[in-house]
């Protein structure tokens, strides 16, 4: 088949088709359910259940919520300070925090992780962030496995730091009417060496009797590095011979990370065993570290609002965000249909165009018939 030299018009007429078919594909861009989305749905929701419970919870108890530092009204930002607070916290990552869809995060990373139904978790939490405590729990809840939960009670500012409602509370509210399957196996005071150093001795028994009151076992060792292996013990006995997947570590707790600056090396979300050796130079090495050394997946729930941007959650929302809102449910996709017949019909024109001349055929007027003669 002959070819012929293409021409101006042509060019022209492949670019509009060229330009059509954009417009055509940008139009069947549409939203479709992300990975995961029935089980992240039911983690986030019932994590809105819990979220209500406990808000109803610390109003019978006679709390006020304040409606500055609390703007969403949720019964989960503590105070300040008190006689339980170990340290400073940032309120925009407590109140960015308080998102049901959190959930939804946890069931995404465990999952990454390897953990499926009948598994067992471990969990390293703290007072500091009670809304992450209670969405990691729903996760693991919704994946059908088991959470393994050690609790360091001592809290940050704006945490769980009410003397007489702190995460033990809570955990044992929800637990009474069903909504976690589980309490802690153990529970220490936290703060600098995870016996409460550095709070006052009203604080310290303060922390006892909420550990007491909640029939929690105790662990209240010295050096850190034994509270460490004693915390690697109670898990082993919990897991029972069943291997535990994942380690999810709910902010700084000092026993889990073996010290401050292992919050920092670590990567907020999913860390796999081979990135323990950013860890490897620190004086004590945590329950992370000890986890990651035996080959299990940790997921690292700390730099609360540097994980919300990066996975389109709100940042210290107003008004709590509805459960199943957002890119972790929903996800921009276009119509593979479309895109294919695009691409044919792009490909058809490029290759009969210097073989015809469609163009020239489509433009020429029809041929005037002769006028009749006389």
């Amino acid at each position: 088949m002959r070819r012929r030299a293409l021409q101006l018009r042509d060019m022209v007429f492949l670019a509009l088709v060229a330009l059509v078919s954009l417009v055509a594909a940008e139009a069947s861009l549409h939203e479709t359910r992300a990975p995961l989305f029935e089980v992240k749905l039911q983690a986030a929701r019932e994590t809105a259940r819990a979220f209500a419970f406990l808000k109803q919870q610390f109003l019978a108890h006679g709390f006020e919520i304040d409606p500055v530092n609390d703007p969403a009204q949720t019964g989960l930002i503590g105070l300040e300070n008190s006689p339980i607070t170990t340290s400073s916290g940032n309120l925009t990552a407590k109140l960015t925090s308080i998102n049901p869809n959190f959930a939804a995060l946890v069931v995404q990373f465990l999952h990454e992780a390897g953990v499926r139904r009948g598994d067992a978790v471990a969990v390293g939490m703290t007072g500091s962030f009670p809304a992450l405590n209670v969405a990691t729990l729903m996760a693991i809840q919704a994946l059908g496995a088991r959470p393994l939960v050690i609790t360091s009670v001592g809290a940050s500012s704006w945490g769980a730091n009410r003397p007489t409602w702190t995460w033990l509370d809570m955990e044992h509210e929800l637990y009474q009417v069903g909504l976690i399957p589980a309490v802690s196996i153990a529970a220490s005071y936290g703060g600098a060496d995870d016996v409460g150093r550095g709070l006052s001795p009203e604080g310290r028994a303060l922390l006892d009797s909420a550990i007491t009151r909640n029939g929690i076992p105790k662990i209240h060792v010295l050096p850190l590095a034994k509270s460490i292996e004693l915390r690697m013990q109670r898990y082993r006995e919990a897991a029972a011979g069943r291997p535990i997947r994942a380690y999810v570590n709910i902010g700084g707790g000092v026993a889990s990370l073996g010290t401050t600056e292992a919050g920092y090396l670590l990567r907020p979300g999913l860390n796999r065993p081979e990135e323990r050796v950013f860890l490897k130079g620190l004086p004590v090495q945590g329950v992370v570290y000890r986890f990651l050394e035996q080959g299990v997946p940790v997921v690292h729930l700390l730099e609360i609002v540097r994980l919300a941007r990066r996975y389109g959650l709100a940042v210290a929302p107003a008004v709590t965000p509805e459960p199943g809102i957002g890119p972790l449910f929903w996800e921009p996709r276009y119509s593979v249909g479309v895109i294919v017949l695009l691409l044919l019909v792009n490909a058809l024109l490029l290759w009969l165009l210097p073989h015809y001349d469609l163009v020239g055929r489509i433009l020429r007027r029809p041929e005037e018939p002769p006028e009749d003669t006389v």
